[in-house]
């Protein structure tokens, strides 16, 4: 092939590629277009020089996505908006009085930009909160924190800190600025936020164990609960329960967490979040084992106390609030997802609020 043929043929392969990229953005809303899936599933691909807003006229579960169940398939319609500096918030004036720090539950994957931890909290409290969460990191470090409350002038806030119970928890100690900052990695430099996204929602679609296997299908089990509904529960929330390990070393990590940011002139209490496996264990038509998430968490929250970190344990209060709205068909948590939906936080921000307010004090 000499150079001229295979200058046309790469001219072609682009021009295909871009009348492909064309028409798909003129696809009805649904899986195969730009406004289905996640706006959150973008969020790592976001550039982080300037403010950014993503709309989904129809986004659906993580779960419905990685395991092919479009029988979980239901739409919805989610906005989400990150600041010039990358973290999750709305336009607010004034000096936050509390840092929120954590995974994508308090990020708010999955929820619109006023239903996230963070709004509800403050709207609940009257708190001025500024959402600095990022996703699991499980590796604890004061460092992102501190940075995230200098250019906040936030020097003797409170950190309001989310704890999951999916992993066990260490203590980093320093960690390099470049990996710190949420937003500063090269993958968030990236200007087409949907391309790789894209590309793995459409290789689902095809792993669908008729035309090929696919291999993530069991990484969001199905249970069944007492009224006969269904949901997908991620794999590692499934297995985490079943054998917690031991409090402990999560404990001390956290600790170590509040005497650093002490230092700092900062205050860390801490919200111990339950997963939807957790949440909705009870009310599984078959259970096996024991209650691993409530031995767990119970035992974590005692351990904080003893080490003199407040801390809230929203798992008796999203089981009371699963059990109390199961006989009408709602939920707390997405069927289709791992997140918390919006009356799941709502839930929570009401009941962490005047805890949260007295912590201020």
């Amino acid at each position: 092939m000499n150079s001229r043929t295979f200058g046309r043929a790469c001219f072609g392969l682009l021009g295909i590629c871009m009348i492909a990229r064309v028409a798909v953005a003129f696809l009805p809303a649904g899986p195969w277009s730009p406004s289905g899936y996640q706006c959150g599933s973008y969020y790592l691909f976001l550039p982080a020089s300037r403010p950014h807003t993503c709309t989904a006229d129809a986004a659906y579960g993580e779960g419905t996505r990685v395991a092919n169940r479009l029988d979980f398939l239901r739409y919805r319609r989610e906005k989400f908006t990150v600041d010039a500096r990358g973290y999750r918030n709305l336009p607010v004036i004034g000096k936050p009085s509390v840092i929120l720090y954590g995974s994508s539950f308090s990020l708010g994957l999955s929820l619109n930009d006023e239903e996230t931890i963070g709004v509800q909290v403050a709207r609940e409290s009257g708190l001025l909160v500024f959402n600095a969460a990022n996703v699991l990191n499980t590796a604890l470090s004061a460092d992102p924190i501190v940075r995230a409350a200098g250019f906040l002038k936030a020097d003797k806030g409170l950190v309001l800190m989310e704890v999951l119970n999916r992993d066990a928890y260490t203590y980093a100690g320093r960690v390099p600025a470049q990996r710190a900052e949420p937003l500063q990695s090269l993958e968030r430099r990236i200007k087409n936020p949907f391309a790789i996204t894209r590309v793995s929602s459409l290789l689902n679609m095809v792993q669908d164990d008729r035309l090929f296997p696919n291999p993530d299908r069991f990484r969001f089990p199905e249970e069944e609960l007492a009224d006969g509904r269904h949901m997908l529960f991620y794999d590692q929330d499934k297995s985490f329960f079943e054998k917690p390990p031991d409090p402990a070393p999560t404990a001390d990590a956290i600790a170590h967490l509040g005497a650093d940011l002490a230092r700092h002139g900062l205050k860390l209490a801490v919200m111990l979040v339950p997963t939807g496996y957790a949440v909705y264990y009870p009310l599984f038509r078959r259970r096996t084992g024991t209650d691993g998430g409530e031995r767990y968490m119970t035992s974590l929250a005692a351990k904080l106390a003893g080490a003199g970190v407040p801390a809230f344990n929203l798992l008796p209060v999203l089981r009371a609030a699963a059990a109390r709205e199961l006989p009408a068909g709602r939920l707390v948590y997405w069927p289709d997802d791992a997140h918390w939906n919006p009356a799941g936080v709502r839930v929570a921000a009401h009941a962490i609020a005047p805890w949260l307010t007295d912590a201020v004090q």
